[in-house]
């Protein structure tokens, strides 16, 4: 818990500058880079219409990658927060996408977004306090056991994995009803 506050701080601000960086991003550049996106994705999205579940695993194991990758390589410092920048950015430009109102966007993110993005911020989160302490234990001195911080860590990705596969379920059967809600 020592590294913990700080590297949340570091993660959050990452995610924030992301997502700033998105909404602030020109619109022309804004729609063709979420239009790409789309193109990476439309495996899933195609995958929605012949098997939502298979769509929900696919989102899963693509999410839990992500996660995994920023849990991994946490003791890099920037690998992790990079990760969690780009994240941010897709947020923002997917919030603030031309053809949609903000509000509209933020709503249809939301019902999985308040799972999926505090597993993916908490992975790096985890991830990153394993740098702090190595910076500490190396440069400072300081008497840490990082393999018994990362064993206590692990011990959290559990969580994030349940976090991350309801999410999914709830992006792949909830989300399109909120759509068709709100037009």
């Amino acid at each position: 818990m020592r590294y913990l506050k700080l590297s949340t701080a570091l993660v959050i601000t990452a995610f924030a500058l992301g997502v700033i960086s998105g909404l602030a991003s020109e619109p022309a550049i804004r729609g063709r880079f979420i239009d790409e996106v789309v193109r990476e994705l439309r495996p899933i999205i195609e995958g929605l219409a012949i098997n939502p579940l298979i769509t929900a695993l696919l989102i899963f194991l693509n999410n839990l990658r992500v996660s995994l990758i920023s849990f991994l390589t946490g003791p890099t410092l920037v690998v992790p927060l990079a990760i969690i920048y780009f994240n941010g950015y897709v947020v923002g430009a997917f919030l603030n996408y031309p053809s949609r109102p903000l509000i509209h966007n933020l709503i249809l993110l939301m019902p999985h977004g308040v799972l999926e993005l505090p597993a993916i911020l908490l992975s790096a989160s985890l991830g990153t306090t394993l740098s702090l302490a190595m910076i500490h234990k190396y440069m400072f001195k300081a008497d840490v056991s990082v393999s018994r911080l990362l064993i206590s860590h692990s011990r959290h990705l559990a969580l994030i994995a349940l976090l991350l596969a309801i999410a999914a379920l709830v992006e792949v059967f909830i989300t399109p009803l909120v759509g068709v809600f709100i037009g």
